[in-house]
């Protein structure tokens, strides 16, 4: 691609017990599958292994608890579901909400390429849904601003969520480029605070990475009617001018990876009959430690990105906040009652973890576990694939769990003329280097986790990460634009040619 697509083949990944009904809420959205950007190996696993947690261990009901994953998050979809929020609070107002978003995001700053004569401009893009396009005719300017409206943007988004009628507001942003300034001070400003100062707790630029929290705008902001008490703890994978990044090592995103160790520890320390409360400074200190503890190929996770916590209105009114309610998993009694779970996968050989420990076995296996609710974790290496369920053990019960980890995709290809997509061409579809056909049929029985998709047409290779997920088929599109050849000799028929074709 020319243009604008140029600059973006760098994207990257890139509430606790409360007595009201309906007092608490979460809405939770991973994206591993996309139709035209490289899939994610784990976003879609850890929202879906976070709604484990909150329904599993966190006193959240079934109903509490919104998950909208890969092919289901459209950027329609993602709209309708924070809009449904807003409308729901205002009707009855909310004692805590959470948002969880894992998948890719957009700098606030892009390289503008052809646009202009600027070297870069301000963008409004920031997350990426599943059926967000790179195409260039779904890129824009409005005087200095760059527009993708296949996108969430920037300023919806902190609009709809100043809206929101909570008394207390978790935000989790597991994607590149998530801790922007411009994000926050669109949140202030529709939240009614006068422009100043805000603190922004994370190591500073010049600061070594992972080395404690620094409150960088120390000044407190201002405010005007604001309609009554807000708190919101706003957390961010990484600075504004950084890259996200998911590790194999860890099999989580980074953000996620140190929420899930923080809350295995709290619950680990404490007994079953009991609750462990997290405040937000709780959590921001020990996904801090986790970033500057962890390291992967001898590099901490620090070192590449570092994690950051908008409080608002300021951190002395947000550090007290809590941030989830957990039961414990230590037990006091000595005599243990048990059951045992029989695992069945196919395909067969893999990995099991159980409340974050790994099993000796892999499947088929029959574990004995005690008694009480445990997090079953399946992780297929040779893909990347991670799957993760609760399963209630009663004494002396045997229980059998079977899981398909096979899907399929289908891959279409269009014309793209004067912006328009129009049926015709067939590409070539090789997934891990075999062939398999054209595009147009379903491709079946496919492993689920990553694979690498090759598409050829008429001398033109394109290859790119896709996600296969045994609930979730998987549409890509292709559009191709023909373009004059850049030189004419020798000479070819008109309308073919690798040097006119663009997809």
């Amino acid at each position: 691609m020319k243009g604008w697509p140029v600059f973006l083949g760098a994207l990257l990944l890139c509430a606790g017990l409360h007595a009201q009904a309906g007092g608490t809420r979460a809405l939770l959205i991973g994206v591993s599958q996309y139709q035209e950007l490289d899939g994610l190996r784990y976003a879609d696993a850890d929202v879906q292994a976070f709604a484990q947690v909150l329904t599993g261990f966190a006193g959240y009901r079934n109903a509490d608890v919104t998950v909208v994953v890969n092919q289901q998050a459209t950027r329609e979809r993602i709209m309708k579901e924070i809009s449904d929020v807003v409308r729901a609070s205002k009707r009855e107002r909310l004692d805590h909400f959470m948002l969880m978003f894992a998948g890719h995001g957009m700098p606030s700053r892009l390289e503008a390429g052809k646009v202009g004569n600027a070297a870069a401009m301000e963008s409004n893009i920031f997350l990426a849904p599943t059926d967000a396009s790179i195409m260039p005719s779904a890129f824009f300017t409005t005087r200095n601003e760059v527009r993708n409206d296949t996108f969430i943007d920037r300023a919806w988004l902190a609009r709809q969520l100043a809206e929101i009628e909570a008394k207390a507001v978790v935000i989790i942003l597991d994607s590149c480029y998530s801790g922007t300034t411009e994000f926050g001070e669109l949140f202030f400003e529709n939240l009614g605070y006068s422009i100043r100062s805000f603190d922004y707790v994370g190591p500073q630029r010049g600061i070594k990475a992972g080395v404690g929290t620094v409150q960088r705008n120390l000044s407190i902001r201002q405010s005007s009617d604001v309609g009554g008490e807000r708190r919101i703890a706003y957390f961010a994978s990484s600075r504004e001018d950084q890259p996200s990044a998911e590790y194999d090592e860890l099999k989580h995103g980074a953000l996620s990876y140190s929420i899930f160790e923080n809350i295995q520890r709290a619950r680990a320390e404490t007994y079953e009959s009991e609750r462990k409360s997290l405040t937000v400074s709780d959590m921001y200190a020990n996904i801090a430690a986790v970033f500057k503890e962890t390291k992967v190929n001898g590099r901490a996770l620090g070192d590449v990105h570092q994690p950051l916590l908008l409080p608002i209105p300021n951190y002395e009114g947000v550090k007290e906040m809590e941030f989830l309610t957990v039961t414990g998993i230590k037990r006091k009694e000595v005599v243990i009652q048990t059951g045992t779970l029989e695992l069945r996968t196919d395909p067969q050989g893999v990995q099991i973890y159980v409340d974050g420990v790994p099993q000796p076995q892999s499947t088929p296996a029959t574990l004995t576990l005690q008694q009480g609710r445990h997090l079953v974790e399946l992780f297929m290496p040779l893909t990347g694939y991670r799957q993760t369920f609760t399963v209630d053990i009663a004494p002396g019960s045997r229980m059998t769990q079977t899981v398909s980890m096979r899907g399929n995709m289908r891959v279409m290809a269009y014309y793209l003329i004067n912006g328009q997509k129009v049926a015709g061409p067939q590409v070539e579809v090789y997934v891990n280097g075999q062939a398999f056909g054209r595009s147009g049929s379903s491709i079946d029985n496919l492993l689920a986790g990553t694979h690498t998709l090759e598409v050829r047409f008429e001398g033109v290779t394109k290859q790119r990460r896709v996600e296969i997920r045994p609930d979730s088929p998987l549409l890509v599109n292709y559009s191709i634009i023909r373009q004059q050849a850049a030189a004419p000799p020798p000479p070819k028929p008109a309308g073919r040619g690798a040097a006119n074709v663009v997809f």
